[in-house]
């Protein structure tokens, strides 16, 4: 029995597997922003070489705002990716996004609900790191998927949400007996 709790979780609601974002994307994430501050300190210091009676002001700026940047990308980046979840259950997808520094979305979809789950790698880069998005898409409106983004073993992870639903629409009550996902390649998944 899974001692993993999530807000919202159901009376006797089963956790079958329990996704984290993959850590390289989040040191992606983060390298993207100390470019970004990198290439704005550049800017103003390309300014303050053109314009000599503000230099020592820009300069300045720049290093504080570069800095600031810095420390601003490693404390977001490190919120979002360390507290992103989803849980996978015997009942449903539940899904729980950092969207700012004071407030979380919650998603979820019914095995009733889904229609369908799709795994796949956004570019090549992420398909070589083995990085990918899971899509679990709902019977009626599209716009109300539930994207996974940045997880590792995406492709085996939507095969075994296709499992589930697979299961639950032959008979439901087999879901009970539904085995978690294990993230380990195939054929080490004992």
């Amino acid at each position: 029995m899974s001692t993993i709790v999530f807000d919202g979780q159901q009376e006797g609601e089963r956790i079958l597997y329990e996704l984290h974002p993959h850590q390289i994307a989040k040191y992606l994430a983060i390298s993207r922003g100390v470019l970004l501050s990198l290439g704005l300190v550049l800017v103003l210091l390309i300014i303050a070489s053109v314009v000599p009676t503000i230099a020592g002001i820009l300069n300045t700026i720049g290093l504080i705002l570069g800095l600031f940047l810095v420390c601003a990308s490693v404390w977001w980046n490190n919120k979002v990716y360390g507290q992103s979840r989803t849980y996978i259950t015997d009942r449903r997808i539940m899904r729980f996004d950092i969207v700012s520094p004071f407030y979380q979305t919650k998603r979820s979809l019914f095995w009733h609900e889904a229609l369908k789950a799709k795994g796949y790698a956004p570019n090549l880069i992420y398909r070589i790191l083995g990085i990918g998005t899971v899509e679990v898409a709902p019977h009626m409106d599209q716009h109300e998927d539930v994207v996974i983004p940045n997880v590792a073993y995406f492709e085996d992870i939507a095969n075994y949400i296709d499992k589930i639903l697979f299961t639950y629409k032959q008979n439901a009550s087999n879901i009970a007996d539904f085995k978690p996902f294990i993230p380990k390649p195939r054929g080490q998944r004992g």
